[in-house]
């Protein structure tokens, strides 16, 4: 097959066949020399099905898998070290060869970055569902409710593609057709507005048509299909990022000269409408509203034990929880490789996410009540663990948020049949000073559990892409940002609930709750929550958080007590120490180094050369 190399629309102009695509069994029968034609596809529903099915592959997968470009995207690492509850020790990853040390510009993006513009699969995904959408009208044995249904799914995959594109790039080449080689390839970059309103009408076509939520008869075998929730969801998603200040302001994010992005309005609104959060909470208001309507019961947040149902609700599959799944398979592959080494080794082994002393800092009390962080100026302060004797010794993790101990790996909880050791030279630790999966005197537990057969050895994890939690806090943050404050203490409440905390009022007794303070608190709630989610990156970006981006990050050098060459149990002493600089955190004597353009990615320099309409971010 020959294939037509033009760019960006490397994926969109291939030429009119299904030579590129996988399929299941069912085409493994065509007879020796039988080519798979447009007309075969589409000549039978189940082979127009599993085109559709292959187009749900190209979805964005948040955990490194393989070596291939999408599964390997930064080198082993992963975009959440690039935000300040994480850092990376993998000294070969991406983030630490091109992030880290500043080296990150145009020529690097694709290769090296957070998210490939023309390797990531979106314009492949993108132009699949075209096919779908353009052809599966001709399919001879499809009823019309189903080739309804089918059609809001693929416009979905559609959505999601320039979803993720818009929070990294911003306006983009808005692609409505499956182009050929004989179409004219210029196709402009959009303005910001343009470009969010072509997502969002997606989303409302796709809700129009789709079940709200799928029957439960059909999760066991149907799990990760797109519905009616999830159309809506994505929306209010995108709605609160294009609220946000970063595209939503009086001036623009760069202010430094002008660009022809600015300029033409690519990456911002032109000025600041406050009634965008407006249109965020009628959103919320409307997804509940059929939520309470669905005959299936609807969505609804995991319960039960707190770190059990906060483990469901983001690795279990088929949760009442979840809006938008995606995976890179549907079962255990037989290459050990994949399925055991590459990401729990990357994660627990090499230190491609380790927890910052920050990000522990965030998780309250068991009770609700903040953690004081006080408490690493004194490393002998009374707590909660008992030491030998009746003396009663500090221990800083013990009694905490449930959801710390689903997120990090911290010392002396229960792990894998004993306690973790996160002391220097213990057996979670080791011995480096600043090195391996628990560098920070943390490790990550989320999504590699406790790898062992058990948790999640060999297991297909699913990326969750979208949780119901998110709309809970998304609808928190828009009804304090239009005005609302009392009433959004309710969905923060419920999320904060479900780990077993009292709600912010009560946690929080005389505190004056400002917008700002509200806003402070909902976003150290999604940081909690959606810890290595990828949801903290663009909540500081959306919000132009540059103070977190210049702040210096902290670990914790934990230390055994050891008397008379006897240890004592349960006795630490803790040392809290800096961590490695990055490239944009402030220097000696407070010298500024964050630049604001890296609010956004910049497009890879030979597609902005190529000469079809792209603009470059401002900056790059």
């Amino acid at each position: 097959m020959n294939k037509i190399l033009v760019g960006l629309f490397l994926a969109i102009a291939i030429a009119s066949c299904t030579d590129d695509y996988k399929f299941g069994n069912t085409f493994l029968d065509k007879q020796p020399g039988e080519d798979i034609t447009m007309d075969t596809v589409f000549s039978k529903a189940e082979f127009a099905q599993e085109f559709l099915w292959n187009s749900y592959s190209t979805l964005f997968y948040g955990l490194n898998y393989d070596w291939s470009p999408r599964g390997n995207a930064m080198g082993m690492g992963l975009p959440e070290s690039l935000t300040d509850n994480f850092q990376s020790y993998l000294a070969w990853d991406n983030v630490n060869k091109i992030y880290y040390t500043g080296k990150y510009n145009a020529s690097a993006e694709n290769n090296s970055s957070a998210y490939h513009y023309t390797l990531e699969g979106s314009w492949i995904g993108i132009r699949s569902a075209y096919i779908f959408l353009e052809n599966v009208d001709r399919v001879p044995d499809m009823d019309a409710t189903t080739k309804a249904r089918l059609k809001g799914e693929a416009k979905m995959i559609i959505a999601c593609h320039y979803a993720d594109m818009y929070r990294h790039f911003g306006g983009l080449p808005l692609v409505k057709k499956a182009f050929t080689t004989q179409d004219d390839l210029k196709i402009p970059r959009a303005t910001a507005k343009e470009t969010l309103k072509f997502i969002t009408d997606l989303c409302d076509d796709a809700l129009a048509v789709l079940p709200w939520k799928l029957p439960a008869a059909d999760v066991a075998k149907w799990d990760g299909r797109f519905s009616g929730g999830a159309a809506l969801g994505l929306k209010i998603r995108m709605l609160l990022f294009a609220a946000s200040p970063l595209l939503n302001d009086d001036v623009p994010y760069y202010t430094e000269k002008s660009y022809e992005s600015i300029d033409k309005f690519h990456v911002w609104f032109g000025r600041k409408d406050e009634t965008m959060w407006n249109d965020v909470v009628t959103a919320c208001d409307l997804f509940f509203q059929k939520n309470i309507q669905d005959p299936e019961g609807g969505y609804s947040l995991t319960s039960g034990e707190a770190r059990s149902a906060f483990r469901q609700s983001y690795f279990t599959r088929g949760t009442s929880e979840m809006l938008i799944s995606t995976r890179i398979r549907y079962s255990i592959p037989t290459n050990y490789w994949d399925a055991n080494y590459y990401c729990l080794q990357s994660l627990g082994s090499y230190g491609a996410a380790v927890p910052t002393l920050n990000y522990s800092n965030l998780f309250p009390m068991a009770d609700g009540t903040p953690f004081d962080i006080n408490v690493w100026n004194d490393t002998l302060a009374v707590a909660k663990i008992n030491g030998p004797g009746d003396t009663v010794f500090l221990d800083p993790f013990a009694n905490r948020d449930p959801r710390l101990y689903e997120t990090c790996l911290v010392n002396n909880v229960d792990y894998q049949g004993r306690k973790s050791e996160l002391w220097m030279g213990g057996r979670d630790r080791g011995k480096g000073f600043e090195s391996g999966s628990a560098a920070s005197g943390m490790g990550v537990f989320k999504f590699i559990l406790e790898k062992n057969s058990a948790t999640s050895l060999g297991a297909p994890a699913q990326w969750p892409y979208l949780r119901l939690a998110e709309i809970y806090l998304s609808y928190a943050e828009a009804l304090n940002q239009a005005g609302r404050t009392e009433e959004a203490f309710t969905w923060i409440d419920q999320v904060r609930a479900r780990v077993g905390l009292k709600g912010l009022k009560d946690s929080y007794p005389g505190r004056t709750w400002t917008k700002e303070v509200f806003l402070n608190e909902v976003l150290d709630e999604r940081s909690r929550e959606f810890g290595m989610e990828g949801v903290r990156l663009f909540d500081m970006k959306r919000w132009k958080r540059a103070d977190d981006y210049r702040k210096r990050l902290s670990g914790v050098r934990i230390y055994r007590i050891v008397r008379e060459g006897t240890v004592v149990p349960n006795r630490y002493s803790y040392h809290k120490f800096t961590l490695f600089k990055r490239a944009w955190q402030d220097g000696d004597g407070g010298v500024i180094n964050f630049d604001p353009k890296s609010y956004m990615a910049a497009f890879p320099v030979a597609e902005i050369y190529k000469d079809y309409g792209l603009t470059q971010n401002p900056g790059w």
